[in-house]
C-alpha cells in the first residue's frame, strides 16, 4: 500500500476517532439551575438508590409511579437504581453514583459511616406505625414449632441469613439469638446462605432452607404480591419492634436537591386537593409506605446501640480471648454503651467532621444525543468503506482478490465500526473518563485492604493478625472450592466426549449433529448459578450442587471445543483404519481420538483452571466453599479478612496453574 494510502488511512481513523467523542452526551456544568424545565433546558439527574427486598420486576412496578411524582414535583430527573446487594449500594453512595437512597436501618448507619451520609427522613406505614419486626419463617408443614427447636445445632438445618447489613435479616437474629447464646450459625447449622427477604421466603416456602430470617413488612408485602408463596410459610419467632427505614442523602449533595427532596418527601401524600392526596396515597400503597417525617442521623442511634450489645455479648462469650483481653473489649464496648446512651453516637458525616462542603454531589445533567454527529459519524464510516474498498484494489504484480471478496472484506471491517459506535452510548463508555477523573476513590478504596497506618508497629501487628486469622479460615474452604472443580471437570469431560464426537461433522450424521449442538448450546448459554439453583431443589444447599452446576456448564464447553478439534483432524489415518474392514466405532477409537487426544487433555485441564475460578462465585448461592465466606467479608466491608480470602484464592489458583502446565508437558 502506497504512503499516501497509508496517511488517508490515518486520517479517517482519527477522525472517527475525534466523531465518537464528540457524540459522547454532553453536559452543562451549572447543574444547580434545575427550576428551569422548558423545552430548551436541561433537567438535572439525580441517582436514587432502592434496596431490592423483593424481586425487580415488582420493584420497578411498585416504585415508578412514586419516581414519576418525585420528578414532577422536585423538576428533576430521578435516575432509579436497585439493588438487591447493600454493599454494593453503600459503595455506589461513597463514590458519588448515587446521591441519595433508601437504606434499611443497619446498611443505613453503613452508609453515614463510610459513605459521607446523611438521614433526611423515615419512612411510616400506612397504619401511621413507625416500626416493624424481625422474623424467623419456615415452611408451613415444618416440624419445627419453636425457636428451641432450631437451636440444638446439631448441624441438621440448613439456615437462610439476611445480607450481612440488613438489620432485620442479619443484626437483630445475631443480637437477640445468637449473641446472647454464644452461638455461631456456622458452626450450628447444616449451611448458612445469605440471601434478600424475598428470596429467603421463597427458598422456605419450597423447602429449599428450613429457617430463614425475614420481617413483618417484607412478608405483608409478599401475601399481596405473591399469596400462594406466603400461604406456605409460618412465623415461629418476633423480634422487639425496628424503627421504620430512613431516606438518606450524600452530605455534599447541592443544597437546591437537598430542598427539593425534602420539599417532596415532607409533602407528599399531605398537600394538594383531596384527589392529589388520594393519589399519592394510592401510589405509597405498593411500596407499604405511610407519609414520610423528618429525620436525622439520631434515628440510628438504636442500632449503634443494638450493634454494640451484640459485640459485647460476643466478647463476654468469646473463649479465643485471654482474660486480659477479655477484660480489655468488655470495658471498651461497656464504655462505648455508655456513651451512645448518653447521646454521643459519634454519627458525624465526614464532610461535617472535616468542616468541608462542596459540590462532590451536585446532580448531573441529562446526556444529550447529538444526532447531526452521528450522522456525520454514519456518513465517515461510509467513507471508511469506500477507503478500505479503493485501497484493496489490485496493484502491480502478485496475487489479486476477487472484486467480491474485497467488498466482503470492506463491509465487514466497516460493519465492526459501526457495531462500535452503536453500542457506545448504552455501554456507557462516554463515562470512561471517570477511570482516570475518579483514580484517588479507587485507590482509597484499595487503602482498605493494607494497615491504617503502615508505619506504626501495632497497626501492622493487628493487621497481620488478622489477615493470619482471615487466612487460616480461608484455606480450608478454598481446599472444597478445588475439590468442587476437579469432581465438576472431571464429570464435564467423560460427559463431553461422546457429545464432542456426536457434534462433529465428518464423524455423525447431521441429523444427529444438530440437535446434539443445540443441547450443548444450552449448557453453555446457561449459567452456573442458575444451574446450580435447579439442583439445590434436589440434593439442598452445598458442594454437590455446585460440581453438577459446574459439570452441566462445562459439558457444554468441552463438547464444543472437542467437536472443532475433531472436526479438524487428517483423515488419511481414518480411511487407513476404514481400508482393514474396522468398524465405525473403531474407526474413531484408532484413527480419531490418538489425533485429538493431546488437544482434549489441553482444554481438560484449561477448563479445570477456569472452575477453579467459576467455584468461587458459587458460594454466593450456598453453594459451598471459598466464594460463600468471601462474599460474607465483602458485603460486611471487613477488608482485611477479604483480603486473606484473596490471597489464599491467588496463591491457590497460581498453584493450580503452575501444576497445569506441568501436566501438559509431561502428557502432550
Amino acid at each position: 500500500m502506497s504512503g499516501w494510502v497509508t496517511k488517508s488511512l490515518r486520517a479517517l481513523v482519527t477522525g472517527l476517532g475525534l466523531m465518537l467523542a464528540a457524540c459522547a452526551p454532553a453536559s452543562t456544568p451549572d447543574a444547580g439551575d434545575a427550576s428551569d424545565t422548558g423545552p430548551a433546558a436541561s433537567r438535572g439527574t439525580l441517582n436514587f438508590g432502592i434496596i431490592a427486598t423483593e424481586s425487580s420486576a415488582n420493584q420497578s412496578a411498585n416504585w415508578g409511579p412514586f419516581i414519576e411524582a418525585m420528578e414532577e414535583w422536585t423538576g428533576y430527573d430521578i435516575q432509579p437504581f436497585y439493588a438487591s446487594d447493600y454493599a454494593g449500594m453503600i459503595q455506589g453512595m461513597r463514590y458519588n453514583s448515587v446521591q441519595f437512597a433508601w437504606f434499611s436501618n443497619f446498611s443505613g448507619l453503613q452508609a453515614v459511616r463510610l459513605a459521607d451520609g446523611e438521614v433526611f427522613a423515615k419512612a411510616t406505614y400506612p397504619d401511621g406505625s413507625e416500626g416493624y419486626n424481625s422474623v424467623l419463617i419456615v415452611p408451613a408443614d415444618s416440624p419445627i414449632q419453636t425457636l428451641d427447636d432450631i437451636l440444638t445445632c446439631d448441624g441438621s438445618i440448613d439456615f437462610g441469613m439476611g445480607d450481612p447489613n440488613s438489620t432485620s435479616g442479619y443484626l437483630v437474629p445475631s443480637a437477640f439469638i445468637f449473641a446472647p447464646r454464644n452461638i455461631d450459625p456456622a458452626e450450628c447449622f447444616n449451611s448458612v446462605r445469605n440471601a434478600n427477604h424475598e428470596a429467603n421466603a421463597v427458598a422456605v416456602a419450597n423447602g429449599l432452607i428450613d429457617v430463614g430470617t425475614n420481617n413483618t413488612t417484607s412478608l405483608t408485602v409478599l401475601h399481596g404480591s405473591r399469596p400462594e408463596i406466603a400461604e406456605r410459610i409460618r412465623v415461629i419467632w418476633t423480634s422487639p419492634s425496628i424503627g421504620t427505614d430512613p431516606i438518606i442523602w450524600r452530605n455534599d449533595l447541592d443544597e437546591e436537591a437537598k430542598l427539593r427532596l425534602q420539599s417532596f418527601f415532607m409533602n407528599y401524600g399531605r398537600r394538594g386537593t383531596p384527589e392529589e392526596i388520594a393519589e399519592a396515597r394510592a401510589v405509597l400503597g405498593p411500596l407499604f409506605f405511610g407519609l414520610f417525617l423528618p429525620a436525622s442521623n439520631s434515628h440510628l442511634d438504636p442500632i449503634v446501640q443494638l450493634e454494640i450489645v451484640r459485640d459485647l455479648i460476643l466478647a463476654r462469650n468469646n473463649t479465643d480471648l485471654t482474660e486480659e483481653e477479655r477484660a480489655s473489649r468488655v470495658a471498651a464496648l461497656e464504655a462505648r454503651l455508655a456513651e451512645v446512651e448518653a447521646g454521643n453516637t459519634e454519627l458525624v458525616s465526614l464532610s461535617s467532621a472535616t468542616g468541608q462542603s462542596g459540590n462532590g454531589g451536585e446532580a448531573e445533567l441529562e446526556p444529550t444525543r447529538n444526532w447531526p454527529l452521528m450522522g456525520g459519524l454514519v456518513f465517515l464510516a461510509g467513507l471508511l468503506l469506500a477507503g478500505l474498498l479503493w485501497a484493496g484494489a489490485p496493484r502491480g504484480p502478485g496475487p489479486k482478490l476477487p472484486l467480491t471478496e474485497r467488498l466482503a472484506n470492506a463491509f465487514i471491517a466497516a460493519g465492526v465500526i459501526i457495531i462500535l459506535v452503536w453500542s457506545f452510548d448504552p455501554a456507557d463508555m462516554d463515562r470512561s473518563y471517570l477511570l482516570v477523573e475518579n483514580f484517588g476513590d479507587m485507590q482509597e478504596f484499595l487503602a482498605g485492604f493494607f494497615p491504617d497506618d503502615i508505619s506504626s508497629a501495632a497497626s501492622r501487628g493487628t493487621y497481620w493478625t488478622e489477615l493470619r486469622a482471615g487466612i487460616a479460615e480461608a484455606v480450608p474452604q478454598m481446599i472444597i472450592t478445588v475439590q468442587i472443580a476437579i469432581w465438576g471437570t472431571f464429570i464435564a469431560v467423560i460427559a463431553a466426549i461422546p457429545f464432542g464426537l456426536l457434534s462433529a461433522r465428518n464423524v455423525a450424521p447431521a441429523w444427529v449433529v444438530q440437535p446434539v449442538r443445540r443441547l450443548m448450546d444450552v449448557f453453555r448459554s446457561i449459567n452456573e448459578l442458575i444451574i446450580a439453583l435447579i439442583f439445590i431443589a434436589a440434593v439442598g444447599l452445598g458442594p454437590l450442587a455446585g460440581v453438577m452446576a459446574l459439570a452441566i456448564h462445562t459439558t457444554g464447553v468441552l463438547a464444543k471445543l472437542f467437536s472443532e478439534a475433531v472436526e479438524a483432524i487428517d483423515h488419511g489415518p481414518v480411511e487407513g483404519v476404514r481400508a482393514t474392514g474396522a468398524l465405525p466405532l473403531h474407526e474413531v477409537i484408532w484413527g480419531v481420538i490418538p489425533q485429538v487426544a493431546p488437544l482434549w487433555t489441553s482444554f481438560g485441564l484449561y477448563r479445570f483452571e477456569s472452575n477453579a475460578r467459576s467455584a468461587t462465585v458459587l458460594g454466593l448461592i450456598g453453594a459451598g466453599g471459598i466464594g460463600q465466606i468471601l462474599f460474607e467479608a465483602v458485603r460486611a466491608f471487613d477488608y482485611q479478612r477479604t483480603a486473606a480470602i484473596v490471597i489464599v484464592i491467588i496463591l491457590a489458583v497460581s498453584a493450580i496453574d503452575m501444576m497445569s502446565q506441568l501436566l501438559r508437558k509431561r502428557l502432550l
